[in-house]
């Protein structure tokens, strides 16, 4: 597999992760109370920058080589 298709393939699972996160934490954990809402909202942002951090390195990675 060449290195312009593993990255789609990547950035393909990276929004599946995302949309899961986004999905799960906004179904079951905003019906709690606020503490669990400000948990909630930062699991969301802590996993997209996560994600789109590891897209990055590797696009950066892959340029190099």
């Amino acid at each position: 597999m060449d290195k312009k298709t593993q990255f789609i393939f990547q950035l393909l699972f990276g929004i599946v992760i995302i949309g899961a996160v986004f999905f799960l934490s906004f179904k079951y954990l905003m019906k709690g109370p606020p503490f669990i809402k400000v948990l909630a909202l930062g699991l969301v942002i802590g996993t997209s920058y996560l994600v789109i951090e590891f897209l990055i390195r590797k696009n950066k990675a892959n340029k190099n080589e």
